[in-house]
């Protein structure tokens, strides 16, 4: 099955065509191209770097749409060490942002086959060629000279005179900026000067977008997301009622008419709500759906999602190995989810009859702010939809959510009988909702021990033992020394090339054997490393391609 999953790898043709309608998403790129600040939320794969880049190939041509520009901001954490290493790390992340949306004032033009000599004339700043070097030199970590005697003096101003210019020069009556992955969410102090950098962007005739994750996206003191912007949600509810004819719009324009026979509407319907309105986890269903070739069609079905659980699943934990210091606070979440699945899927499967998927968990003044941390990581991952709070009396109000149907359909929710059918699950989701819903307190979710585990994971001090009191803290209490703070970047550069999914230990084997390839790093910053690759037997410039792309695939992963 031949279909490109995420939008950043597609082409602009493709993105033109492949976007399903629905209300919801005509609504969202109605927002992108109105006047105001955005921020369009929605967690990893529900649309939203696609709806972006489809609204910027859209307005490119169209004269009645506001100018638009298109940058991404998904290399960030390639800055990421800089922050360890020099005292102006923040200064050289404000000039690569704005370097970044001037080089998209270019590559406009570029597309619209104009030229650029009328902004270049107005500024010795605007030099295409030293911005894309700019950019190059700071993701690698290195461009001091390139920084000091140019980086360092683009400012704001340079960047509103471009796009004013911009405006003017092609008469559009305004400007929308797109930036995309702006959800620096690995990265507090970039995320922090990031929304700062857009606050001072939203300025007369120019409106900023970003998009971020819900929950766990943290703005900083200087700007309050609830006032200064509109949130547009790009995650459909498995209870809208146009979910199922939008996911299934996704389809028609995903699959050809020979893979549309091939599997029948009740798998279409189940493998919709088993994606949990995120389109990627669907189209991955799809995907090993045509691949695989062994059982029935049940018993296939059941592998499929059991394997995207797992997938879904492995994305959650490896927040632990990205953000360390929350590492005991992310285990938990994991033991709050199961045993939240493990009490709805009981609820529901006692009643089929009734839609019965909703929990609530009792507001309560002393929950800790971690516990909500935790809540907000799910929600992040995509393994929680938050519903709006409901009271039910005095000091009885809930917070509400939806957890992953594919997990409620693993553990057994909608069953008739003893075994899960095709049609069980959307049976459900077509039924009315039930009067009372599961409600719970985090007590009766979780143990003590697991509220004792509710704590930050801060390395000690290097040379006293001490530990830390948070994970910003720059030098030790208690001996003075500076601390040691490490690099998630440089983290994932000592991955051995074994952790990359897809490559066999016997061709591990033989690279490790023929080449000083061990670890991701040795590959990443390899003058050539398809040529060194293929110094390892059976391994020629094919095999090799597709080595380095797995890798780059997992710094990717790893980094987002």
């Amino acid at each position: 099955m031949e279909f490109e999953e995420r939008a950043d790898q597609l082409t602009s043709e493709e993105i033109s065509t492949s976007l399903a309608e629905g209300e919801v998403l005509k609504k969202a790129r109605q927002k992108l191209l109105a006047t105001g600040a955005k921020l369009l939320v929605g967690p990893r794969g529900t649309g939203k770097t696609h709806l972006m880049r489809f609204t910027y190939s859209h307005a490119l041509t169209n004269k009645n749409h506001p100018l638009t520009l298109y940058s991404s901001f998904n290399r960030y954490l390639h800055l990421e060490p800089l922050l360890k290493k020099t005292p102006d790390a923040l200064k050289r992340f404000h000039s690569w942002v704005l370097a970044k949306i001037i080089l998209s004032a270019f590559e406009y033009i570029d597309d619209l086959g104009g030229d650029h000599s009328f902004l270049t004339e107005q500024d010795p700043i605007y030099d295409e060629e030293k911005l894309r070097n700019l950019i190059s030199l700071l993701e690698r970590g290195s461009g001091i000279e390139l920084y000091e005697t140019y980086g360092q003096y683009i400012t704001v101003d340079h960047t509103i005179r471009a796009i004013r210019s911009l405006t003017a020069r092609f008469n559009r009556s305004r400007a929308v900026l797109l930036l995309d992955d702006a959800a620096l969410s690995l990265t507090d102090q970039y995320l922090i000067a990031f929304f700062e950098i857009f606050r001072v962007l939203k300025v007369d005739g120019i409106a900023p977008k970003a998009s971020v994750y819900p929950g766990t996206t943290q703005y900083g003191p200087t700007f309050h997301a609830s006032h200064e912007v509109e949130e547009v949600p790009l995650w459909l509810s498995v209870e809208d009622s146009s979910y199922s004819s939008i996911m299934g719009e996704i389809a028609n324009r995903r699959l050809d008419s020979n893979q549309q026979r091939q599997i029948s509407p009740d798998t279409l319907e189940l493998f919709k709500y088993a994606a949990f309105g995120v389109p990627r986890v669907f189209l991955r269903l799809l995907r090993e759906y045509f691949t695989e070739n062994s059982g029935s069609t049940q018993s296939k079905v059941n592998k499929i999602i059991e394997h995207q659980v797992d997938l879904i699943g492995a994305e959650y934990d490896s927040l632990s190995l990205k953000l360390k210091q929350f590492s005991s606070v992310i285990q938990t979440g994991r033991v709050f989810f199961t045993n939240a699945v493990t009490e709805t899927s009981a609820l529901q499967s006692k009643d089929l009859s009734k839609r019965n998927i909703v929990f609530g968990i009792k507001q309560d003044e002393g929950t800790s702010p971690l516990a909500e941390r935790m809540i907000k990581f799910l929600i992040e991952v995509g393994m929680l939809y938050p519903l709006q709070a409901v009271s039910h009396g005095p000091e009885r109000t809930y917070d509400r959510y939806i957890p992953h149907i594919a997990f409620l359909y693993k553990s057994g929710a909608f069953k008739e009988g003893k075994r899960n059918t095709l049609r069980g699950l959307s049976d459900v989701m077509q039924m009315s909702p039930a009067k009372h819903p599961l409600r719970r307190d985090f007590k009766s979710l979780l143990n003590a021990q697991d509220f004792l585990n509710l704590k930050l994971d801060l390395p000690p001090c290097q040379k006293c033992g001490t530990q830390r009191f948070n994970d910003s803290q720059l030098f030790c209490h208690s001996c003075g020394e500076r601390l040691v703070g490490s690099s998630l970047f440089e983290e994932c550069m000592k991955l051995p090339l074994s952790e990359v999914p897809g490559i066999s230990r016997t061709l591990i084997a033989r690279i490790h054997e023929k080449t000083k390839i061990r670890t991701i790093a040795d590959l990443v910053t390899s003058q050539n490393a398809s040529s060194e690759l293929q110094k390892a037997d059976y391994v020629g410039p094919r095999r090799a391609e597709q080595i380095v792309i797995k890798v780059e695939l997992t710094v990717e992963e790893f980094l987002s």
